[in-house]
């Protein structure tokens, strides 16, 4: 897998992970390429969730906000943060800002694995239709997938 590359069968196996159960940022950190660059993994956590939340598929039920524009906004923010917060290093005050808050499956995403049958297909399976849909999910929320970061971790800030 390049850098970059779109890890499909990863994105829907975590999504129908997360139709089950929250689970913090961390968690992203593994299972999206079998690459052992902790800084690639970082990267694709970073941006993978972003994409998600984004596109209305994840949120953070608990982050409180006026409406939901502002929590998304919030959860946003959040995930933009993560960029310059090791999930590797020995630190544990920058590691526990992967730990702050339990992100969840929207009502979306459970319609969208619903209508993809996602829950019946074996594990390894890749639903090309779900695919095609994240593909214009993120495009129509201006966070199409490329072979550059979206946002681009840093340690040094």
């Amino acid at each position: 897998m390049s850098a970059y590359e779109f890890p499909a069968l990863a994105i829907q196996d975590w999504l129908r992970v997360f139709c089950y159960d929250s689970y913090c940022a961390d968690a992203m950190t593994s299972g999206l390429t079998n690459s052992k660059d902790t800084v690639l993994r970082w990267q694709l956590a970073v941006d993978t969730l972003y994409r998600l939340i984004a596109s209305d598929l994840l949120h953070i039920p608990t982050l409180k906000a006026d409406d939901l524009s502002a929590q998304k906004a919030a959860a946003l923010d959040y995930i933009k943060s993560l960029a310059h917060h090791n999930p590797f290093s020995s630190d544990i005050e920058e590691t526990s800002h992967w730990y702050l808050w339990d992100i969840s499956a929207t009502d979306r995403c459970h319609r969208l694995i619903e209508a993809y049958g996602i829950r019946d297909i074996p594990q390894g399976e890749l639903s090309q239709g779900l695919v095609a849909a994240l593909h214009n999910l993120f495009a129509e929320n201006r966070v199409a997938w490329s072979d550059q970061p979206l946002i681009a971790v840093s340690a040094d800030s």
